[in-house]
């Protein structure tokens, strides 16, 4: 009975030998990564909430794989002044673990900064803490860039832009040089004055807090201008179809050519008669200076010409006034 019961223990002892020798025998072949490269594509929109925002991490690494991200910020949701901060889950492969990595060690394509990182599971599993630049300084890809029959090109906004950068292509050639507009549409008429041909715009946001952080070019579909039509823009570049509208808040008129599409900054022709709209796109009354001239506007925001205004000033037949 005793030799039997040594016998089993004797066994056991050798099995958990052979256990422990196989156990470190497969540790030390795994190889350690001691560098990380991986993309990020990030479209995080104010004033969305948390799980809104669209997020892609990827890699091409067969040592490890990503399995998600999760929010790090406070709150619930993102604003204009977020700076995104983001923990990164990843898994080594079978035959590797994670080392200690340090800033010099990690790549991430598209804008992002590490942070930290710590290890667990064995050094299996590695969290990844990084962060994002400011929405305020961040700008998506324009959406929905279209340039109407009647010359006005229109796109989405973007909250993060401060103005809007736009280009003009006959036949694949640029006309004339690039403009700038405030608002998400501008009146484009003045470069299609030559029928027969095929336009296209492409646009580009740049950011209101840094004027050199500039998106991407987006072009639009074409269109195709006949000779008749480029003769009426080339008569009349402003155009002259749309109504007015009364600001329920204010007071204050604009004029709506179309559901996206609104003369700003800038004097636009109604009709016979020419009006000027501020910044905002509301028609100013009064006296006006603009490119180093004086214009009258009357109470109903037409512009005089060839006449002396009600505060006994003369203008020309162009409108300016003309100096006494």
């Amino acid at each position: 009975m005793f030799q039997k019961r040594r016998g089993w223990l004797l066994g056991l002892l050798a099995g958990v030998l052979a256990a422990a020798m196989v156990f470190p025998a497969y540790g030390s072949k795994r190889s350690p990564i001691k560098s990380i490269t991986f993309s990020i594509k990030a479209n995080i929109l104010p004033d969305t909430e948390y799980g809104e925002e669209e997020i892609e991490l990827e890699t091409n690494s067969n040592r490890f794989s990503i399995d998600g991200y999760e929010v790090l910020n406070e709150g619930f949701g993102w604003s204009e002044d977020s700076l995104p901060r983001l923990r990164v889950t990843m898994t080594a492969g079978d035959d590797y673990y994670f080392t200690s990595l340090s800033k010099d060690k990690v790549t991430i394509k598209g804008g992002a900064e590490f942070v930290k990182a710590t290890r667990q599971d064995s050094n299996s599993t590695l969290l990844m803490e990084i962060k994002l630049p400011s929405l305020g300084v961040t700008l998506r890809e324009l959406e929905d860039v279209t340039l109407s029959d009647n010359g006005i090109a229109s796109w989405d906004e973007i909250k993060t832009a401060g103005s809007y950068e736009v280009k003009v292509y006959r036949d694949g050639q640029p006309v004339g040089a690039v403009m700038e507009t405030k608002t998400n549409s501008l009146n484009c008429r003045e470069k299609l004055t030559k029928g027969n041909a095929s336009y296209t715009v492409k646009v580009r946001p740049v950011n209101q807090y840094d004027k050199s952080q500039k998106g991407k070019w987006v072009e639009s579909a074409s269109i195709y201008i006949d000779e008749e039509r480029a003769a009426q823009f080339k008569e009349n570049p402003v155009g002259s179809e749309g109504s007015w509208v009364q600001s329920p808040v204010n007071g204050r008129w604009w004029y709506s050519i179309s559901e996206k599409d609104y003369p700003a900054n800038c004097w636009y022709k109604i009709g016979d008669k020419w009006y000027f709209f501020d910044e905002e796109g509301y028609m100013k009354t009064g006296w006006i200076q603009w490119e180093g001239k004086e214009y009258y506007c009357t109470e109903n925001g037409d512009m005089l010409t060839d006449c002396m205004t009600p505060d006994n000033y003369w203008v020309g037949e162009d409108g300016a006034k003309i100096a006494q």
